[in-house]
């Protein structure tokens, strides 16, 4: 929900894009959506890709498994 995130800067997480899917750490939260989108999206980095996807929505993001955050 809007302002409400379910995941936090540091959640290992994982997606579906083009069918594949694909594992990563969230580096950025945009909590209250972004330009492109009116939900909650997520910065992921994908290391094995050297790739980090931009506003990735909430809708398609999964926990798997414990936060590497510090908090």
């Amino acid at each position: 929900m809007k302002g409400y995130p379910k995941f936090k800067v540091g959640d290992n997480v994982s997606f579906t894009i083009n069918n594949e899917t694909r594992k990563g750490l969230i580096m950025i939260v945009d909590a209250y959506g972004a330009f492109c989108c009116d939900d909650v999206s997520y910065d992921i980095l994908v290391e094995t890709e050297n790739c980090l996807y931009k506003h990735v929505g909430e809708k398609m993001v999964t926990r798997t498994g414990i936060s590497d955050s510090l908090e």
